[in-house]
C-alpha cells in the first residue's frame, strides 16, 4: 500500500510539473502573440532557469519513485551535471521556439530537434541515474521515441497557432486543460524512457504488474496522443473559421464601399472592358448595368477624352494611378463635368485589372466659375470690380500701353433718388448707368464699378486728350435721356474726374488719388462735368482724404470760425438779426471756404459734431454781445443729416441751457429737403424745438418743394426767400412775380420773409416796394468776424443818428 502510495504521489506530482511547464509555455506564446521579434538573449535566462528546475524535479519524482537509495546514492551528485546540461538544453530550445515563433523554422523541423534534444536528455538522465540497472529494451525504446515525436510535433503545432490567434479567444479553463493534456504526454514520455530502460527486477510489485502487460503504459500515452494531436486540430478549426469570417466580413465591407459609395465606380478587366459596375454609375450614365458590362471605354467616352483615358489606363496596369477631370456625356444628350481616378486592382503580385472611380463634379465646377466671376464682378450690375480693373490695368501696362487715361465717375444726385424712392430704385439706376456706359465704351474702353454710385474706366490707348475728352462726352451724352423705372422717368448726370498715364502717375494708386481730387473739384464746378486732373488742383489741396483727415483734427484743435451776415430791416434800416456762417482757418493753407469742407463733412459725418460746434460758438457770442448790450437773433444753418441725427433735438436743448441764452435769439435754419423726408419724424422734431423756444426758417426756399400744406403743419416763422430769384429781379419779371407771390402767401400765413443775395440798389428798392420786412446780402455787408460786425453795426447806428 505504500509503495502504491508513492508511486500515485510521484505520477501526479509529475503531471503537474509537466502541466506548470506547459502552463509556462503557453502563457509565453500568449504574451508573445502576433509578435515578429524574438526575445533577447538575456530575457530566455529566466524561463530556461525555470524550466530546467521543473525538469530535474520532474526526473528526481521518477528516479525516487524506482529506487529510494539509488535516489539517496546518485541523484545529489548527478543534479549538478543534469542542471547545466538541462539548462542549456532548454535555453537551446527555447531560441529554436523562438525562431519558430518568427516563422524561420516550421513546426516539424522545430519539433524534430526539440524531440531529438528531449530524448538525448531523458535517455542520458535515465542512463547515469539507475545505472547498474539498465536492460536495453530496443521495441520499448522505439515507441518511446515515436511517443516522444508525438508528443513534441502537436506541442509545437500548438505553439505557431497560438501565436498566430488572440489570446482573448481563449479562456483559462481551456489553457488549464491543454495544460494539463501536455502535462500528461510530457511526463508520460518521462516514464516510458525510465520503464524502456530500468531492468524488471526494479520494478518492484506495482511495475511487475505492468511488465505482465507490457504495452499498457504505451496505450495509455496513445490515447493522451490522440487528444494531444486533436487540440492543434481544433485550433486550427477555430483559426479557419476566423479567418474565412474575416474573409467574408472583409468581402462585405468591400461590397458595401462598392455598392455604396457615392462615386460611380466601373470595374475593368486587363482588356479594357468592364467586368463589374455599381448602381451609382447607372445613375451617372443613364445606362443599366447589365447594358455597361462588357464594354470598353470607347462606348461611353467623348472621342478628344479618349487618348487621355486610355492612356491613364495603360498607368493602372503597370501599378501607377491617375486622377483628372474630363467631361462625360450622358444617355439623355447633356455634358457633366467628372473627375476620374483610375487605380490598380492587385491579385497575388499582379494587376488584374483596374477600378476607374468617377464623381459628378459638374455642380462644383459650376460653383467654382461662379466664386471666380463674383471674385472679379460686382454682383449687382455684373461689371467688373476694382481687383479686375487692376489686373487690367497691370496687363496694360505689361503690353506697352503708352498712353491710359482713367476716368472716375460719380452719378450725380443718386442719394436723391435713394431717400425717396428706395434702395431698389438707386440699385436698378447703377446698374442701368453701367449697361448704358459700356455700350458707349464698346471695345475702346474697361469699365468697373468702383463702389456705391462711383464708376471706373480705363482708356487703354490715347494719342491725344482730346481723345479722353470725346469718350467723357460721349457717356455724359448718353445719359441724358431719362431712366424708365418703376413708372419713374429718372435723370441723373454723372461727375468725371480724369487722370492720365504716365503723366499723373505711374501706378494705378496715384491715377485714383488724382482722378478723386478731380472730380471732387469738378463736383463744385456749376455747369461742369469733367475735370483733368492738373498739378495745379493738388496745389490747392484739393485732396479729399487729406482733407477728410484734417477736418477730423482741426474739430480737435478748434480751428473753425464763426462768420456773421447782418440782417437788416428794410423799414428801420437797422440790424434785427445775423446769420452764423463757418469758416475754416487751415494752419497751412489759410481760410478754407465752406464749399471745399461742408459737402465731405455731410459725406462722411462730421457734420453732427461740427453743426454742434457752430451752435456753441454762437451762444458764446450771444452771451458776449449781450453783456455788451446787443441782442438779436443769430441764425444757424442745420443740415439734413445733422437735423435727422437722433440726439439733434436734445443736443440743442443741452446747449442752450448750458449756455443760457434765451432761446428766441436762436433761429435754426433748414431746408424744404430736409424737412419733406421722413415728414411725421420731421414734424415731431420741429414741434420739439419749437417747445425749447428756438424759432425755425425754411431756407432757399422756392427751389425745391415748394408745397403749401407743409407750411400749415411744421411750426415755422421764417421763410427765406432764395438768392437766385434776388439775383434775377431786374433781368427776369417771372423772378418779380415769384417774389411777390411768395411774398403775399407769407403775409397770409402770418410768416416773416427774409430776401437773400441782395446785391444792387435796384433789387433793395422793388423789395421795398412790395413792404418785404427783411434782407440779407453783400449790398449790407459780407460775412465778416464777430469783431468787424460790431464795427459795422456801430457804424450804421451812428451813421443813422447824423442822418
Amino acid at each position: 500500500m505504500a509503495d502504491f502510495l508513492v508511486i500515485s504521489i510521484n505520477i501526479i506530482m509529475s503531471i503537474l510539473l509537466s502541466a506548470s511547464c506547459s502552463y509556462l509555455s503557453l502563457k509565453e506564446a500568449f504574451k508573445r502573440n502576433g509578435q515578429k521579434q524574438a526575445l533577447r538573449k538575456k530575457e530566455l535566462l529566466l524561463p530556461s532557469f525555470t524550466y530546467t528546475l521543473f525538469y530535474c524535479l520532474l526526473h528526481a519524482s521518477v528516479t525516487l519513485m524506482v529506487s529510494y537509495e539509488i535516489f539517496i546514492q546518485r541523484f545529489f551528485y548527478f543534479a549538478p551535471i543534469f542542471l547545466v546540461i538541462c539548462f542549456f538544453s532548454i535555453y537551446l530550445s527555447l531560441r529554436l521556439f523562438e525562431d519558430v515563433n518568427t516563422d524561420k523554422v516550421n513546426f516539424l523541423k522545430g519539433g524534430f530537434i526539440f524531440s531529438l534534444i528531449m530524448m538525448a536528455g531523458n535517455f542520458a538522465t535515465y542512463s547515469g541515474l539507475i545505472y547498474p540497472h539498465i536492460v536495453f529494451k530496443p521495441m520499448y525504446i522505439c515507441l518511446t521515441i515515436l511517443m516522444t515525436l508525438g508528443v513534441t510535433f502537436p506541442f509545437f503545432r500548438m505553439l505557431l497557432q497560438l501565436n498566430n490567434q488572440e489570446s482573448s479567444s481563449y479562456q483559462g479553463k481551456q489553457i488549464a486543460f491543454w495544460s494539463i493534456v501536455m502535462g500528461l504526454g510530457f511526463s508520460g514520455i518521462t516514464y516510458l524512457t525510465a520503464y524502456s530502460l530500468l531492468s524488471p527486477l526494479k520494478y518492484g510489485s506495482y511495475l511487475s504488474l505492468v511488465e505482465n502487460n507490457h504495452m499498457i503504459p504505451f496505450i495509455i500515452e496513445m490515447a493522451i496522443l490522440l487528444i494531444l494531436w486533436f487540440i492543434p486540430d481544433h485550433l486550427a478549426n477555430d483559426l479557419h473559421k476566423k479567418q474565412m469570417k474575416e474573409i467574408y466580413e472583409k468581402e462585405q465591407e468591400y461590397k458595401s464601399l462598392y455598392e455604396n459609395n457615392l462615386s460611380a465606380i466601373f470595374t475593368y478587366n486587363r482588356d479594357a472592358v468592364i467586368v463589374e459596375a455599381n448602381e451609382r454609375a447607372a445613375d451617372m450614365t443613364g445606362y443599366s448595368i447589365d447594358e455597361m458590362v462588357g464594354k470598353g471605354f470607347r462606348n461611353y467616352v467623348m472621342e478628344k477624352d479618349l487618348d487621355q483615358i486610355q492612356k491613364a489606363f495603360q498607368q493602372s496596369l503597370i501599378g501607377k494611378p491617375s486622377k483628372f477631370e474630363m467631361e462625360f456625356p450622358h444617355r439623355k444628350g447633356h455634358i457633366m463635368s467628372i473627375q476620374v481616378i483610375v487605380v490598380p486592382i492587385h491579385l497575388d503580385g499582379e494587376v488584374t485589372g483596374a477600378h476607374v472611380l468617377t464623381t459628378d463634379i459638374t455642380e462644383a465646377i459650376r460653383d467654382k466659375k461662379k466664386i471666380q466671376y463674383l471674385a472679379f464682378h460686382d454682383e449687382l450690375t455684373g461689371l467688373p470690380n476694382r481687383r479686375h480693373f487692376n489686373e487690367e490695368f497691370e496687363q496694360r501696362v505689361l503690353e506697352g500701353n503708352k498712353q491710359m487715361a482713367i476716368l472716375l465717375l460719380d452719378l450725380n444726385r443718386f442719394k436723391i433718388v435713394n431717400d425717396t424712392l428706395g434702395h431698389g430704385y438707386g440699385d436698378e439706376l447703377i446698374s442701368r448707368v453701367g449697361k448704358r456706359c459700356v455700350r458707349v465704351l464698346g471695345t475702346k474702353g474697361f469699365i468697373a464699378r468702383m463702389s456705391g454710385d462711383e464708376f471706373i474706366v480705363l482708356i487703354p490707348s490715347i494719342n491725344n486728350r482730346g481723345d479722353v475728352h470725346k469718350m467723357a462726352a460721349a457717356i455724359h451724352e448718353s445719359l441724358k435721356t431719362p431712366f424708365d423705372i418703376g413708372g419713374h422717368e429718372i435723370m441723373t448726370s454723372t461727375s468725371m474726374g480724369i487722370s492720365l498715364y504716365p503723366h499723373d502717375g505711374h501706378d494705378l494708386s496715384t491715377l485714383l488719388k488724382k482722378a478723386d481730387i478731380a472730380m471732387y473739384t469738378m463736383k463744385k464746378s456749376e455747369g461742369a462735368y469733367q475735370l483733368l486732373f492738373s498739378d495745379q488742383l493738388e496745389e490747392k489741396g484739393i485732396n479729399p482724404i487729406e482733407l477728410e483727415e484734417n477736418l477730423r483734427k482741426a474739430l480737435i484743435n478748434e480751428e473753425f470760425e464763426l462768420y456773421y451776415q447782418p440782417q437788416l430791416s428794410l423799414t428801420t434800416n437797422r440790424v434785427v438779426g445775423v446769420e452764423a456762417l463757418i469758416r475754416w482757418n487751415h494752419p497751412v493753407k489759410g481760410l478754407i471756404p465752406p464749399a471745399d469742407f461742408i459737402p465731405l463733412a455731410e459725406e462722411t459725418g462730421l457734420i453732427i459734431p461740427l453743426g454742434e460746434r457752430i451752435l456753441i460758438e454762437a451762444c458764446k457770442q450771444l452771451t458776449v454781445w449781450k453783456n455788451e448790450g446787443y441782442e438779436f437773433k443769430i441764425s444757424i444753418n442745420v443740415s439734413s443729416r445733422q437735423f435727422h441725427d437722433v440726439t439733434f433735438v436734445e443736443m440743442v436743448r443741452n446747449v442752450v441751457t448750458t449756455y443760457d441764452v434765451p432761446p428766441s435769439l436762436i433761429e435754426l435754419e433748414v431746408t424744404e429737403s430736409t424737412t419733406m423726408h421722413h415728414v411725421e419724424e420731421a414734424l415731431a422734431k420741429l414741434n420739439a424745438l419749437r417747445e425749447i423756444g428756438v424759432s425755425i426758417a425754411i431756407d432757399d426756399f422756392g427751389i425745391e418743394y415748394s408745397s403749401l400744406s407743409y407750411l400749415q403743419k411744421f411750426s415755422i416763422q421764417t421763410l427765406k426767400i432764395d438768392r437766385s430769384f434776388i439775383m434775377g429781379l431786374n433781368e427776369h419779371e417771372s423772378n418779380k412775380a415769384i417774389v411777390s407771390a411768395i411774398h403775399a402767401m407769407a403775409k397770409h400765413l402770418k410768416l416773416t420773409i427774409v430776401a437773400e443775395g441782395v446785391e444792387t440798389e435796384s433789387q433793395l428798392e422793388w423789395l421795398k416796394e412790395i413792404k418785404c420786412e427783411y434782407a440779407q446780402g453783400y449790398y449790407f455787408s459780407r460775412p465778416v468776424p464777430a469783431g468787424e460786425l460790431e464795427d459795422y453795426i456801430s457804424g450804421r447806428e451812428s451813421a443813422s443818428v447824423m442822418g
